[in-house]
């Protein structure tokens, strides 16, 4: 009997030891079982959540380049005569340069087709948005021109504004584009030329005219182009007789050390006035000069101290000591001084 009792208690104990092990083997399975799914849970979340930013991301980009198809007409000539536009539409002609004719993506009649019909429609969709912005447009039709190279290069677009110079009177007379693909390719790059074919048209200092642009294209197209500086003060960069370099600023022609400091100083400067006086700064002050038509009467383009004029009083504000604190060759100046500097330009 107590052989047999030993027995039962040695089986009894291997049992126990048994059960013990494959309850801690369930525990652990239990166990991983939970952290896999826990993993593949996080797992889910994270693809779930990568899926809803993608989403989120897509909206953004098509609230921020695919802008509502215009609803103008749009007629194209794939096959233009010479001297002909190969589009046509409200506000646009669009024509493809012999050397971008030359590439396979615009060899053939259909591909030329398809894409000038969606650039212009985008384009009209462009120029309805910053219309809409700036509340004024220019009055003549905006000339594309397309490029595989422009000038030798593909890394420059350009916007020219033609007018003529009679009776004492500045008369815009044609605004053209020159784009390489690479660069119209680009929206921010669109944007800021687009901008310069809305503005040009009031003979802007280079400074406030690129200004602007960047602008429209940093904050309104997103780009990267040129960011702002933290500080004017400590960004500021002076010529020997101690004037801001904006002064001396060429625009598009110049390609020097100073020209990307330039745009971004340039930027900073529209930017930080806007942030003081608010986003409708500069519709007023293109309203200003829409409703003098003052700048039809320059010889040249504005000098520093009439846009400053024009600036202080959209905003309400002095800011000829803002424009000197930062080294503008400016001086305060009133309604009077601008038609004495206009007379003494127009005199014979």
């Amino acid at each position: 009997m107590g052989i047999l009792r030993k027995e039962y208690k040695d089986k009894m104990k291997y049992r126990t030891r048994l059960l013990n092990t494959l309850t801690v083997k369930i525990h652990i399975v239990i166990f991983l079982v939970a952290i896999g799914s826990f993993l593949y849970g996080c797992a889910a979340l994270q693809e779930a959540g990568e899926k809803r930013q993608k989403r989120l991301d897509e909206k953004r980009v098509e609230k921020r380049f695919m802008l509502t198809a215009s609803k103008g007409k749009i007629g194209v000539d794939a096959n233009p005569l010479e001297g002909k536009p190969h589009g046509e539409s409200e506000h646009y002609t669009l024509t493809f340069s012999k050397d971008l004719l030359a590439k396979d993506k615009f060899d053939e009649e259909k591909e030329r087709e398809i894409f000038t019909g969606s650039a212009l429609s985008y384009m009209e969709s462009l120029y309805d948005e910053l219309h809409r912005i700036y509340g004024f447009k220019p009055k003549h039709k905006i000339h594309v021109t397309l490029y595989d190279l422009y000038r030798g290069t593909n890394r420059v677009a350009v916007t020219g504004t033609q007018y003529k110079y009679g009776n004492n009177i500045k008369t815009v007379t044609g605004i053209t584009m020159h784009f390489p693909m690479a660069m119209y390719e680009k929206h921010e790059v669109r944007v800021h030329e687009l901008t310069h074919a809305f503005t040009n048209i009031y003979f802007l200092p280079t400074w406030f005219n690129e200004g602007v642009a960047v602008l429209m294209q940093m904050e309104y197209a997103k780009g990267t182009g040129h960011p702002k500086f933290e500080s004017l003060e400590g960004s500021l960069k002076t010529d020997l007789n101690g004037i801001n370099e904006l002064e001396n600023w060429g625009g598009h022609i110049e390609s020097t050390p100073l020209t990307h400091w330039r745009y971004c100083y340039a930027y900073t400067v529209v930017s930080e006035l806007r942030k003081r006086f608010g986003n409708e700064l500069y519709i007023k002050v293109f309203e200003l000069m829409e409703a003098d038509q003052l700048h039809q009467k320059l010889a040249g383009s504005m000098p520093t101290s009439f846009i400053v004029y024009y600036i202080s009083q959209a905003a309400g504000v002095d800011l000829v000591p803002f424009f000197k604190n930062l080294k503008f060759n400016v001086r305060k100046i009133d309604k009077d001084d601008i038609l004495q500097y206009i007379q003494n330009q127009n005199r014979q």
